[in-house]
This record gives structure tokens, sequence and C-alpha cells, in this order.
């Protein structure tokens, strides 16, 4: 992933590569755990919003990780489309 990817996105792949070696389920759900417990809300919704505009490129383990931040407050679909609600 590039130099030119916002704050967010830089800190979440360095997440994904702290956890990278474990299978892709538990990775996900400890990034996840990770940015519930460590990053500031504000940090949340900005990646979150890059996710769903998919204006920088994003790893996939980091995607199914705000997939988990978001679980059973928003559709999975709503994750990668804006409801254009």
């Amino acid at each position: 992933m590039s130099g030119d990817l916002p704050p967010v996105a830089r800190l979440g792949h360095d997440l994904v590569r702290n956890f990278e070696a474990l299978p892709p389920e538990k990775a996900a759900a400890e990034i996840a755990t990770h940015i519930r417990k460590f990053w500031e809300p504000r940090m949340r919704r900005e990646l979150l919003a890059h996710i769903r505009l998919g204006d920088a490129p994003v790893d996939p383990l980091l995607v199914r990780a705000a997939e988990d931040l978001v679980e059973g407050d928003v559709d999975h679909a709503e994750v990668k489309e804006p409801s254009g609600g």
C-alpha cells in the first residue's frame, strides 16, 4: 500500500501487518478489538468512511475488521456501499 494513504488507513495497515500471521477470521477479530479499544470514535468513523467511499486502497483484512466493528449496527453491505439515503 502506498505512502499517500490517509493516516487511519496507514495505521490500519500497520495492524494488518501485526496480525496477518493469524488465520484471517482471528486476525480480523483481533484488529477490530484493537481498534475498538484504542482508537478514538472519530478515527473509527474516518476509517469506515474511507472504506465506504473506496477513495483509498484498503487491505481486505482491514475491511473484514471494519465489518466486525459495525456488526449488529449496520448491514455488511453498508460498509462497502453507501445507502444513498
